[in-house]
Parts: C-alpha cells; sequence; structure tokens
C-alpha cells in the first residue's frame, strides 16, 4: 500500500520526499501548490505509512511500487513530478522506467549524480542509517533554539529559524521507517548520470543556494547530460528549501513548470 495525501485541483503533481523524513516535509508548501494544482505527496515504500517494497530498497523495485501504488490510487497520467533528495533519485528512476506517466520532472538537490565508492556506501549505510532513525529521541530538543541547531545544522542554513512544530514533525517523521539504511546506502552508490541523458520529457531543478548536503554545484553535473535543465535557486536556504524558504520553494515550483511548459 502506498501511503498520500492529496489536495487540490487541476493538473496532478506528486511529491517525493528525501531520506529521514516523510510527506511531512511537504506540508509548508503544499497548500500553496494547491491553490493551482492538484497535489500527492506520497510516503516512499519502507518510510512512514508505506510498506517497503522487497528486503531492500531497490531503486527499480522502489519507482515501480509507486507507480503501481499512483495507478490504483487512480491518479491519472502523465501528472507533474517533483523529488527532493533521496526522492529526487526515485523521481528519475520512475521516468526513466515509466515515461509515459511522467509529463515533467523536477529534480531538487537530488541524490544519485554523485556515487560513493561501494564500501563508503555500505559504511553510510551501517552508520548514517540508525542515527537518522534515532533522531525522533531528541525531539524534545527542537522546542529549544540550540537544539534546532544541533539537530538540523547540516541539512538548514538557519536551523533556529525553523519552528519548532515542524522540527518535532521532521524528527518524528523516522520512527517507523524500515529502509532509511537500506536506502541511503543504494543512493550512496548510485549512479543515475546516464538516465538524464535518455529522458523524453522536460527536465527541471529547484535547489538551496546554501545546501551543504548536495551542493549547488551538482547543477552542473546535470546540465553536463541535459543543457536544456530549467533550474530555479532558493535563496538563504540550504538542503530543506521547502521547509526553511517555503513560499519562495513554491513561487519556484510554478516558476520551473511555467518555463517548461514552453520548451
Amino acid at each position: 500500500m502506498l501511503a498520500l495525501e492529496d489536495s487540490g485541483d487541476g493538473e496532478p503533481i506528486v511529491l517525493v520526499h528525501g531520506l529521514g523524513t516523510t510527506r511531512v516535509v511537504w506540508r509548508l508548501v503544499a497548500p500553496t501548490i494547491a491553490r493551482r494544482r492538484r497535489v500527492v505527496a506520497i510516503d516512499v515504500p519502507g518510510f512512514g505509512a508505506s510498506r517497503p517494497a522487497g528486503r531492500g530498497f531497490d531503486l527499480d523495485d522502489v519507482a515501480d511500487r509507486i507507480a503501481d501504488g499512483l495507478a490504483a490510487a487512480r491518479l491519472p497520467a502523465p501528472f507533474d513530478l517533483l523529488g527532493h533528495s533521496m526522492g529526487g533519485a526515485i523521481a528519475l528512476t520512475l521516468a526513466a522506467r515509466r515515461p509515459q506517466l511522467v509529463r515533467r520532472l523536477i529534480l531538487s538537490a537530488p541524490a544519485g549524480l554523485a556515487p560513493a565508492p561501494a564500501l563508503a556506501a555500505a559504511m553510510l549505510g551501517l552508520t548514517g542509517g540508525p542515527l537518522l532513525a534515532m533522531r525522533h529521541l531528541a525531539t524534545p530538543l527542537a522546542d529549544f533554539s540550540l537544539g534546532r541547531r544541533l539537530l538540523l545544522a547540516f541539512g538548514t542554513l538557519d536551523p533556529s529559524a525553523v519552528a519548532p512544530s515542524q522540527a518535532r514533525a521532521m524528527l518524528q517523521a523516522a520512527r517507523g521507517s524500515t529502509r532509511i539504511g537500506a536506502a541511503l546506502r543504494a543512493v550512496s552508490a548510485a549512479d543515475l548520470r546516464p538516465l538524464l541523458e535518455h529522458l523524453s520529457m522536460p527536465l527541471g531543478a529547484i535547489w538551496g543556494r546554501e545546501d551543504r548536503v548536495v551542493p549547488f554545484s551538482g547543477t552542473e553535473a546535470i546540465r553536463a547530460r541535459r543543457p536544456d535543465l530549467v533550474l530555479a535557486t532558493v535563496e538563504r536556504a540550504g538542503h530543506i528549501a521547502m521547509v526553511e524558504q517555503p513560499r519562495a520553494y513554491a513561487r519556484a515550483v510554478h516558476d520551473v513548470l511555467a518555463r517548461m511548459s514552453s520548451l
């Protein structure tokens, strides 16, 4: 079963979250996007309320499970697809495997384009996975500015500016997710750059200018394969730009979609 939230009317856009969170990461931007579009925010298989796809975290299997789940929810295709970080790797895989389903693809600071050596990726999965999965234990610290600075320092430009309620929701999101380590290992080792050249649909990207997790320079790897890339930058934001600058992020989504429509 694919867990999702469905809101708004109009042309559909599917939102795919990143590692260590769930569809809750979109809750600040989804209402704004839903003023013009039908917004479907999913829990990736193995995260939140969505059952895993297989025993590990195979990107092809995950992409197929999402496609089948959206079909079961009777979402009309083709739809627009936006994936953030790990979700970018999944969205790119889905678009390559099921191009008839995706009208336009937006990658938001995507993983999977700068592969780590196999051993390093395996170690990341073994060590980083459990740490991310246990973040919910530190949820009480989110009520304090210093606590947010410690817990969100790597993913945000100004952790103290994140509302305590949003920080708590993000920390709690990892609770119950069973594929964090396997997903971290899979996306760290993946090299999805060759897929970019073979996509049949327009390609866009959204990036936080101060991203330290997937640096802004990652746009160069995409442009090298897709010179037609439509790019929007969110200023004063790090990796989770949709949380740090939700209004600017929503504007970037509409802007990229509009510019891709004219291609």
